[in-house]
């Protein structure tokens, strides 16, 4: 087995055994990786916005800063499979089949964030109760996209070649 921490997932071509679906996981790591991943949010948004607000105005600056915001999930879980605050709770967002998610289905849980986690729509309230009623711990976003945060641990017992991110704990 190579031992290097760097290796291309191979959890990609693994499939689950039928009757063996991934269960997402609900708690307090997945709601304090979300509020992490809020602050990381904000801080770019206002970064963004008020940088460019004398250049473009304000509802461009707006609009650019809301950009921001959502591609800071949308990139690093689409390139890493978790943000920063998944990433520090050890929680990975994958198809409901253990494979990576794909560009679209990521796509698909940002966009539903503006509506699940919207402070102007009850905040994190939709999400909340739509990850504590469903069986697999999924958002509405996730339920649309085929998805579900499952912890780096949950992969590894599936597939034994491991994350292609090693964890180090200490």
């Amino acid at each position: 087995m190579d031992d290097n921490p760097y290796r291309a997932p191979e959890a990609d071509g693994y499939e689950r055994p039928e009757g063996a679906p991934y269960v997402g996981r609900a708690g307090s790591g997945r709601f304090l990786a979300a509020q992490i991943d809020h602050a990381f949010g904000v801080v770019i948004f206002l970064a963004v916005g008020m940088n460019i607000a004398e250049t473009v105005g304000n509802v461009g600056a707006g609009l650019i800063a809301l950009a921001a915001y959502l591609g800071y999930y949308l990139v690093p879980e689409y390139l890493f499979g978790a943000t920063v605050g998944k990433s520090l709770f050890a929680l990975q967002v994958r198809c409901t089949s253990g494979k990576r998610c794909t560009l679209r289905q990521v796509a698909i849980r940002t966009a539903l964030r503006l509506v699940e986690v919207n402070p102007l729509l009850l905040g994190a309230i939709p999400a909340g109760i739509a990850i504590l009623s469903t069986q697999r711990k999924q958002r509405i976003g996730d339920l649309l996209a085929g998805t579900v945060v499952v912890r780096y641990t949950d992969l590894t017992q599936a597939n034994p070649a491991g994350p292609a991110i090693k964890i180090v704990r200490r």
